[in-house]
């Protein structure tokens, strides 16, 4: 089953026309869809699951009590039909959920559907994403328009109301067709309470994703 590609922070793409979701701090799950079966297989990021798995294996019969009806009621209308399968993900997450870590017995959970990747075809492109799945629930937008350093500087300072950041998907125009960039935007209070809760975390987060290099090229464009 398909895996979800690691996003980077903010990079080289300035200008570029974006949809700004917001990113739930959860953790991911995936669930395949065919058009002969249903939905049928799930699984967390690195392994398969069912509904009896733990610890997140609670997620699959509610990922299909809130989904199942109405993404098969839009995977076999006339748009999409002829697409063999699909595999949707969405983010698992609580009240107490943080860093990806949860309160599995002491928590109310939901879960929330962010992409979908079409057999051939890839990820969904994000407008059609929107239009054609905002009304089953998706994440919040928070900002349509360009990658600008002002709209950097709104996310960091959290003038969103947002508890992690925002996950900016867009179009790069090409000459054998568009390709999907993604990116991320954290606030500032994220990472102060992961350097304060998890310096182990914040250390890994930092490091993985280049955060200095990002942050430095960021400041010395002065976009």
């Amino acid at each position: 089953m398909k895996h979800y590609p690691e996003i980077d922070y903010f990079g080289d793409y300035w200008g570029l026309p974006i949809i700004a979701f917001e990113k739930i701090d959860g953790s991911n799950l995936r669930f395949e869809y065919s058009q002969k079966r249903g939905f049928y297989k799930s699984g967390t990021r690195n392994m398969m699951i069912d509904q009896y798995t733990l610890p997140f294996g609670f997620g699959v019969p509610m990922f299909l009590k809130k989904y199942a009806e109405p993404l098969t009621e839009i995977f076999k209308s006339k748009t999409y039909r002829n697409v063999l399968s699909f595999v949707c993900f969405a983010e698992l997450y609580g009240t107490k959920s943080e860093f990806g870590q949860h309160a599995f017995f002491d928590d109310d959970f939901d879960i929330a559907l962010f992409d979908i990747f079409e057999y051939k075809k890839g990820l969904m492109p994000p407008r059609q994403f929107v239009k054609d799945f905002q009304g089953v629930g998706i994440p919040r937008i928070v900002y349509e328009g360009n990658l600008n350093k002002e709209f950097v500087q709104r996310v960091r300072k959290n003038e969103f109301g947002l508890k992690e950041g925002v996950v900016c998907k867009g179009l790069i125009p090409n000459r054998k067709g568009d390709n999907l960039y993604y990116c991320k935007i954290k606030t500032d209070e994220w990472f102060e309470r992961l350097r304060t809760k998890r310096p182990d975390l914040y250390k890994e987060e930092v490091n993985q994703h280049h955060l200095e290099q990002n942050m430095m090229s960021f400041i010395q464009k002065g976009i």
